[in-house]
C-alpha cells in the first residue's frame, strides 16, 4: 500500500480496500493495485482514471496525484500560476502552492471575480476549475474534447487548452509566459 497516510486515512475513512475502491469508482483493479502500490508511476495513469479516483475519494485530482506520487514533483506541473483576466484586465494573480492556492485579488467586483476569497484549498481550487468546463454528461462531450486535442474528460487539461474562457462572461486565464491577448483568445481580428 502506499505509504500516504493522508491516502491510507481517506481509505480507511470510508472502509475500503482496493478492490472496493476498483469497483465503486470504475477504475481497473490492475491500475488502482498498481498506483497504490507504487508498482506503476502516476504518470502512466490516464486523467480518467485519476478523476475517477480522485471523485470518488472527495478529493481534488492534484491531492491525489501528490498522495500518489513517489517524487516531490512541483505542483505547479499539473497547473502553472496565471493570471484571471476579464478582457485583458487583469483581475486576480493566482500562485499555485502545495496545499493552498494563493489569491492577489486586484478587482473585487461579482461579475469578474471567479474567486471568493484570498487563500482558497486546493479541493475549492479544483470545483473552480471544473465548474470552468463543459458538463461532462453533454451527449457531444467527446467531439468538444477532440475539438481541441483531449481523448478524456480532464478539467485542468480542459482550462489549459481552453483558458478557462466561457461563453457567458469575459473572464479567462493568462499563463506565464503567454503574450496572448483578449482578441486573440477569441479569434477577433484586430480592427487595425
Amino acid at each position: 500500500m502506499n505509504k500516504n497516510i493522508k491516502l491510507y486515512d481517506r481509505l480507511e475513512t470510508y472502509s475500503l480496500n482496493l478492490h472496493l475502491l476498483s469497483e465503486r469508482s470504475g477504475v481497473a483493479y490492475s491500475t488502482v493495485y498498481n498506483l497504490f502500490t507504487g508498482k506503476k508511476d502516476i504518470s502512466c495513469a490516464t486523467g480518467e482514471s485519476l478523476y475517477k479516483i480522485a471523485r470518488f475519494l472527495g478529493m481534488s485530482m492534484d491531492e491525489l496525484y501528490r498522495s500518489l506520487s513517489t517524487s516531490d514533483d512541483d505542483p505547479k506541473q499539473l497547473f502553472p500560476d496565471f493570471l484571471l483576466m476579464w478582457e485583458d484586465e487583469v483581475i486576480s494573480s493566482v500562485k499555485i502552492g502545495d496545499k493552498n492556492i494563493h489569491i492577489d485579488r486586484y478587482v473585487i467586483h461579482p461579475v469578474k471575480q471567479i474567486f471568493y476569497k484570498d487563500n482558497i484549498s486546493r479541493f475549492e481550487f479544483g470545483e473552480i476549475i471544473r465548474s470552468r468546463c463543459w458538463d461532462e454528461n453533454r451527449p457531444d462531450i467527446d467531439t468538444l474534447l477532440r475539438l481541441i486535442g483531449l481523448n478524456e474528460f480532464n478539467p485542468y487539461e480542459i482550462c489549459r487548452k481552453t483558458h478557462g474562457k466561457m461563453i457567458q462572461d469575459d473572464t479567462w486565464f493568462k499563463f506565464e509566459g503567454e503574450t496572448i491577448n483578449y482578441d486573440t483568445l477569441i479569434g477577433r481580428k484586430n480592427a487595425s
